[in-house]
């Protein structure tokens, strides 16, 4: 069956700056007088895609810190391949009205105040890991750059040379910027996207401890609120368009990568006890 030519709306009227295809909402309506299953490939539905979060910038304060390339490294792996989940991203419009009585009856005239754009609250979750790295890693952020509970000042300001010290604790020096994209099911269009500034974590996830012998241990997972300034709208989505041209999907089959280990290890090899010694001890055994 032919698909029809305007099932694709196109870069224009409400398509207009959008990356991903869209469906024409002038066809796949199937809740007139009857359904029209000749238009079903329209009435295509709409399913969330998972977001992919790409560090842009790290905080410019880790390079005041020790090892700063381990800060950038971890954080980047932290944001980017780390997360259980990540909430908080929003830009719903909401429209106000001031309302007006017409008459007796009760009817009203409604007219526009406001619109506003929701704002952004980016929450990570992790489970942490083996020795508490991401636990670590948030607290020195917090405690490093943006404040200790003891001294209120940050420690990177204690280094003892008066010199070296920064000239200004500004929030690109203490917060992260990330872009958020959420791609479409070809992972080659961006159906929406987020860039987020001033990013600060408003914790360290919990830090505490307990005794129970008659309970077994549990796992934690760090569930991170973080502060954020947005910009949403067609720049970001063809900046995001930009990032994920410049991905290489050609490694996203997981069916042809290679096994993760390419021979048996030295101690296993030289047992005497196994299926191919027994077919070999076997072969050396036969009758004529």
């Amino acid at each position: 069956m032919a698909r029809l030519e305007n099932a694709i709306l196109g870069n224009t009227g409400y398509g207009q700056y959008a990356e991903a295809p869209m469906v024409n909402l002038v066809n796949g309506g199937q809740n007139g007088p009857m359904p029209d299953i000749g238009q079903y490939v329209s009435s295509s539905s709409y399913v969330r895609r998972n977001l992919i979060a790409i560090l842009i910038e790290a905080p410019r304060g880790f390079q005041d810190l020790e090892n700063p390339e381990a800060y950038v490294e971890a954080l980047k792996a932290l944001v980017e391949l780390h997360p259980k989940s990540i909430e908080g991203l929003n830009a719903t419009l909401t429209v106000e009205f001031q309302e007006t009585p017409v008459g007796g009856a009760g009817e009203m005239q409604q007219d526009i105040s406001n619109v506003t754009r929701a704002r952004s609250n980016p929450t990570f979750v992790w489970t942490e890991k083996y020795g508490k790295p991401v636990s670590n890693l948030l607290r020195h952020w917090i405690t490093g750059l943006i404040m200790d509970p003891a001294t209120k000042y940050p420690t990177v300001v204690t280094r003892g040379i008066r010199q070296s010290n920064p000239a200004d604790l500004l929030p690109d020096y203490t917060g992260m910027t990330v872009l958020f994209i959420e791609p479409d099911p070809t992972h080659t269009k961006v159906v929406e996207a987020w860039l987020c500034t001033n990013m600060m974590p408003n914790g360290s996830g919990d830090i505490t401890g307990r005794r129970d012998l008659t309970q077994g241990g549990e796992t934690l997972d760090i569930s991170i609120e973080f502060t954020a300034l947005t910009q949403h709208g067609a720049g970001v989505v063809q900046f995001a368009q930009r990032q994920l041209d410049a991905m290489n999907l050609g490694g996203m089959n997981p069916n042809l990568q290679q096994a993760f280990v390419q021979q048996v290890s030295a101690d296993v090899d030289r047992g005497r006890a196994g299926y191919v010694e027994t077919l070999d001890t076997r072969a050396q055994t036969q009758v004529g």
